[in-house]
């Protein structure tokens, strides 16, 4: 994987977190400021492209003078006209053509001068503005141009050397180049200042660090012996196709490890391995917890439901009630007779309370809230209804079908016998009267009397009372009934409610989980693309590359103690 295909695979990536709330903008920064620009993109793909060497400097340093000496002209302004440089000034051989200018770029503040000197045509100069200039524009402007750059050389005066400005922006976003550095102005320096300087830069990371004195005044007579020589012959070293390479392909491998540290940073934000699934365990105590409170704290509702509800529809000219809608929506002339409020504003903010409390647990594990809150959002708006439904329904049945089974099969069964053991008995007392009657005439015997008459009501009397009794006391009330419905129909509907979220986490973490296989493929690859090779030993790259190529964005303290130390 190359760092273009790397970095827009990255990028489409974090944008689709983003769009689906996982990551915010803060999280993604910065990897979106990671840029594919390199070097090479100023040129043609198939050309071979010089060395892109740029003087970077504090203010009134002499990067100016350094590249009219180099030139043998005046190519970029100086002095009063110029004393703090607000514009890039390139020198190139006239052969070579910058054919791909970032759109963005401000290309009235780019100074391009040409010369036909062919012993300096491997060598692209560029004049950096001020980099420790107030103006936010210039420091904006050598940013943008810093990817495109091989070779930085780091000019500072004899009196400015531990000025740590622009030190500290070179050391947050260099550290994928060369480095060469020069002190300017030798003829007011001292070795002691060359010897202090040198050990900083070995603090700074550096082994054995390229530093080099130089004398830009006008006229040359008057200039100081230096090392400019050596300045033109490392840089043309440097300019060789195979160091160039090398240059190359480290660069591409710290650009690699930077969008793998950013995009390891994006992925850090999403949670750990477990994710959501951990959150199911807590979510069944959370849960536990507020059922019981609801179920209790909507006994009184349920009684009075059940009350309002059985005394409603025993009146078969009012309307039905229906639990679902709001009182309001009753008829006016019976406002009255509504049903009372099941779902309250209480049972409303339990739930919410509940949600919420899974939210936080999640924000505590480092999981993205919006997500799920998303999710969590959906079953609280259908809670109320989900529970209103569930109970209407279940009030309904269990007044259709009241008690259980084998209760309705003893309540069919006594009130069958209170109807048939009395016609039973009423059959055999009639036996009895006409077996009598007949037998009394054949015989001429007395008839049936009181006795007979007074066992035979109580044997009637019996036969209806006693399953009749039954029956009665088997049958439930319709209150009775529509309480344990309603209670049974609300505990469902909870119950429900719970394992609803449940499966909402799960499927919250399966696109998690998702989104993180994807990142880690693309870290993964990143990270694996091109590794960062050791340096060489004592070469010329030992000497121009930093041992610490990934410094933090933001400066080191070391690094900051170690320039503000007082001369």
């Amino acid at each position: 994987m190359s760092f273009d295909q790397g970095l827009a695979a990255a990028q489409a990536w974090a944008e689709q977190a983003v769009a689906g709330a996982w990551l915010n903008p803060g999280d993604i920064r910065a990897l979106l400021e990671l840029r594919p620009d390199t070097p090479a993109s100023l040129f043609e793909a198939d050309s071979h492209r010089p060395l892109v060497a740029a003087f970077f400097g504090g203010t009134g340093v002499g990067k100016s003078t350094l590249l009219n000496r180099l030139a043998g002209q005046a190519i970029a302004r100086t002095g009063v006209e110029r004393p703090t440089s607000r514009e890039v000034s390139i020198y190139l051989h006239d052969s070579i053509q910058l054919r791909h200018l970032p759109n963005h770029f401000p290309l009235d503040r780019v100074r391009i001068a040409q010369h036909h000197d062919a012993a300096q045509r491997p060598v692209l100069w560029i004049d950096m503005p001020d980099i420790d200039s107030v103006e936010q524009h210039n420091r904006e402007l050598v940013l943008e141009w810093l990817p495109h750059i091989d070779v930085l050389i780091y000019v500072v005066s004899p009196e400015r050397y531990r000025d740590d400005k622009g030190w500290r922006m070179l050391q947050a976003h260099g550290g994928e180049h060369a480095w060469l550095f020069v002190i300017n102005q030798w003829d007011r320096g001292h070795p002691l200042q060359y010897e202090d300087f040198a050990k900083l830069l070995v603090k700074g990371g550096f082994q054995d660090p390229i530093l080099l004195r130089t004398d830009s005044r006008d006229p040359g007579p008057a200039r100081k012996a230096d090392d400019f020589g050596q300045l033109q012959d490392f840089l043309r070293e440097m300019a060789d196709r195979h160091v160039m390479r090398q240059l190359e392909l480290r660069a591409e491998a710290l650009r690699l490890h930077g969008l793998h540290t950013a995009l390891t940073g994006c992925l850090d934000r999403l949670g750990t391995a477990g994710g959501y699934a951990e959150l199911a365990p807590e979510w069944g105590r959370i849960w536990d917890e507020t059922q019981g409170e609801l179920l209790r704290g909507l006994e009184w509702p349920i009684q009075s439901v059940a009350r309002a509800f059985v005394g409603h529809e025993a009146n078969p000219l009012r309307r039905s009630i229906d639990l679902t809608r709001p009182s309001g929506h009753e008829a006016k002339p019976e406002p009255r007779a509504a049903a009372p409020l099941l779902w309250d504003d209480w049972a409303a903010s339990r739930l919410r309370d509940a949600l919420d409390q899974l939210l936080l647990e999640a924000g505590q594990r480092g999981l993205p809230a919006t997500p799920l809150k998303a999710e969590l959002d959906r079953v609280f708006e259908a809670g109320g209804g989900t529970v209103l439904n569930e109970g209407q329904r279940s009030l309904r049945h269990a007044l259709a079908r009241p008690g259980n089974a084998f209760r309705r099969f003893l309540l069919k069964l006594s009130g069958g016998l209170a109807a048939l053991l009395p016609i039973l008995s009423i059959s055999l007392v009639s036996y009895e009267v006409v077996k009598g009657y007949y037998e009394s005439v054949a015989q001429h015997l007395d008839f049936l009397g009181v006795d007979f008459a007074i066992h035979s009501v109580l044997l009637i009397g019996l036969s209806w009372l006693l399953p009749f009794f039954v029956y009665r006391q088997l049958k439930p009330s319709a209150e009775d009934t529509a309480i344990r419905g309603l209670r049974s129909g609300i505990g469902r509907a909870l119950a429900g409610l719970g394992e609803e979220v449940a499966e909402r986490l799960a499927r919250v973490e399966d696109r998690r989980a998702r989104l993180v296989a994807e990142g880690h493929r693309i870290a993964e690859a990143a990270g694996a693309a091109a590794p960062v090779e050791p340096l060489p030993g004592p070469g010329l790259l030992g000497r121009v590359l930093p041992t610490r190529p990934g410094p933090p964005r933001k400066g080191s303290d070391s690094v900051q103690s170690m320039f503000n130390t007082s001369k």
